[in-house]
């Protein structure tokens, strides 16, 4: 018996003796191995140790960084996640640090920013690389929210457009911005208060804007709703006797540029366009690539159309004759307003009340058929529309910049104005969002990792993007009006190369491409 009671100590002390070594051995070779960039034996040998220590700080910290290094972002955040707050001192102080970056990979973009925060908190010291990291990553994520919610970069023009008074009919041509807005002009009888009137305004970036040299001498009328041919020879614009934002008592005039560069003298358009007894206004005019000549379109509430304000077009002839006025077939019972042909898309923009929309008046956009048939309108969605009243769309090529009018929220208003005519100029950017997906040809398995290599064909211009490690899909944003050479590579897969056209597009637009790799031994 005394024997046993004396083996029994002896054979415990050599089993922990073992014990000691085994743990001792695999966190050698994991460390080992781990600072011969060999993450995958590290992460082996620490999870052993994890598996007879689980509370083990160090392993935890290098099964974590190995499997982060190694790509398998979801066991790094598992390991690292299990460090106690209070080891975190030290050689473990960057735990916060590390297990951010591991969330940003894994999409966990809030959970990432709370931990750099964290670390920024308790380490913001001077000259602390990782700190300035953090804070970098914050602001990065703070971009990325900003992003998300106005990815258009949707916002007012500045205050040498946008007045208290309502601001409307935004048209870009070249460097200047022409618009509509109120002014007062001193009257012929002095003794009489100056005259609130509505006159068209051109505006070169920041610098203030001036009042257009064709506007109307008489301080009774109103004048608005500019629109240019595209050689500038010629300038169309409503004049109205009321209110010129509800196009009251409006007629459509335009002047010709003359020899000298002035604007000559103003005339009204005929009986086709100006219908007595009705209002015709808000001009635009382009250039038809299928008609093969200039189409003027308008707004009118004349008979024989749908109903309240309608759209209508009429073609100009060579001899500079209007041709009979035809109501467009997608007006509706309601208001269809604010029509602007984009000519390099061939593409007709408007803003009706009387399609399902988001609330008040909304942006469409609308072209025709190959056999010159108009389709269904599309509504431009909820990253230009809002539930109040968006109306006047145009989009200017060279820029990329699209201008609308809104009443929403924001605005800069008079006091004591109707928040209805609270009307205000945006502008906002427009591209391309094309989502491309990779898959592989023999089985349609998706791949991970794939980049983009891209190139503009005209300018030369390259530029590269790549998915996440767990990903196969890479988001691009493209600018419109444009011709791309996108390259689409994988490891171990031959590229695939393709061209891609933003050329038709003046609005916003999210697509969807999937693309196939093959290897090169691949049937």
């Amino acid at each position: 018996m005394r024997y046993w009671n004396l083996l029994i100590p002896a054979l415990l002390l050599t089993s922990n003796l073992a014990f000691g070594q085994y743990l001792e051995n695999y966190e050698k070779r994991a460390l080992t191995a781990f600072h011969s960039k060999d993450y995958t034996s590290s992460l082996l040998f620490s999870e052993k140790v994890l598996e007879i220590d689980s509370t083990s700080v160090s392993s935890m910290f290098i099964a974590g960084e190995a499997a982060r290094l190694s790509g398998d972002f979801s066991k790094a955040a598992a390991y690292l996640g299990r460090i106690p707050n209070e080891a975190k001192v030290g050689y473990y102080s960057v735990v916060d640090f590390q297990l951010a970056s591991v969330k940003t990979d894994l999409n966990m973009l809030d959970e990432a920013k709370f931990l750099y925060q964290k670390y920024l908190n308790e380490h913001n010291e001077a000259n602390n690389l990782f700190a300035y990291l953090a804070q970098e990553a914050i602001k990065s994520f703070d971009a990325v929210d900003k992003a998300k919610e106005n990815p258009l970069n949707m916002e007012l023009l500045g205050a040498n457009v946008n007045t208290p008074m309502p601001d409307l009919a935004p048209i870009r041509f070249a460097e200047k911005v022409y618009f509509t807005s109120y002014t007062e002009i001193e009257n012929e009888k002095r003794r009489k208060k100056p005259t609130t009137v509505s006159r068209i305004f051109e505006a070169r970036g920041n610098y203030p804007a001036v009042p257009f040299a064709g506007n109307p001498e008489r301080e009774n009328l109103n004048a608005g709703n500019i629109s240019l041919t595209p050689d500038a020879s010629r300038v169309y614009y409503s004049v109205c006797k009321g209110d010129f934002t509800k196009g009251e008592g409006c007629e459509i005039w335009c002047r010709d540029r003359e020899y000298e560069g002035n604007w000559g003298p103003s005339k009204r358009l005929p009986e086709q366009v100006n219908m007595r007894g009705t209002s015709s206004t808000q001009p635009s005019i382009a250039w038809d690539k299928t008609q093969k000549q200039y189409i003027l379109y308008f707004a009118s509430d004349r008979e024989g159309g749908r109903g309240g304000m309608d759209i209508w077009c009429t073609p100009i002839n060579r001899d500079g004759s209007f041709g009979e006025a035809v109501c467009l077939p997608f007006n509706t019972p309601d208001d269809d307003i604010t029509p602007f042909f984009h000519q390099s898309s061939q593409t007709l923009f408007f803003s009706s009340n009387g399609w399902p929309g988001k609330g008040g008046f909304d942006i469409y956009r609308e072209s025709k058929t190959k056999e010159g048939e108009w389709k269904v309108p599309e509504n431009l969605g909820e990253l230009l529309n809002s539930s109040y009243d968006d109306t006047y769309y145009s989009f200017h090529t060279q820029s990329q910049n699209a201008y609308l009018v809104s009443n929403r929220p924001g605005a800069n208003c008079k006091d004591g104005l109707d928040p209805a005519s609270c009307l205000d100029i945006y502008q906002a950017r427009v591209f391309a969002e094309v989502d491309l997906k990779v898959f592989r040809s023999l089985d349609n398995a998706p791949i991970f990792a794939p980049q983009v290599e891209i190139k503009e064909l005209k300018s030369g211009d390259t530029g590269s993007f790549a998915a996440r490690k767990d990903q196969n899909s890479i988001p691009v944003r493209l600018d419109t009006g444009k011709r791309y050479q996108l390259t689409i590579i994988a490891d171990g897969y031959d590229p695939y190369m393709f061209e891609f056209s933003t050329e038709n597009f003046s609005y916003f637009i999210e697509l969807s491409r999937q693309i196939y790799l093959r290897k090169p031994l691949d049937p």
